[in-house]
């Protein structure tokens, strides 16, 4: 199980959740990535703060609107689940 949050959410105390699905899950089962800069969305907490910031970025930059290695961490926590096939495109 991959769990992931901004260190800037103000919804969701990210250190407790890791505590309870690590309590919850076997030894072993659980991924956990903190990012920060990041809000409760997962977008970078300057670009959700500022309704025209977040909408430009999401028209011209859309994949600035997550945290550094968000993406690229999900897509390796897919790629390495058993029985993975890659997709092209």
């Amino acid at each position: 199980m991959l769990l992931i949050s901004g260190a800037d959410d103000l919804n969701v105390d990210g250190a407790e959740t890791e505590a309870v699905y690590r309590s919850l899950l076997a030894p072993g089962t659980l991924t956990v990535r903190r990012y920060p800069g990041a809000t409760h969305a997962l977008l970078r907490t300057p670009v959700e703060r500022s309704s025209w910031r977040l909408t430009l970025t999401a028209v011209f930059a859309p994949r600035a609107l997550f945290p550094p290695g968000l993406l690229a961490d999900q897509r390796r926590f897919l790629e390495e689940l058993p029985g993975h096939r890659a997709v092209e495109g």
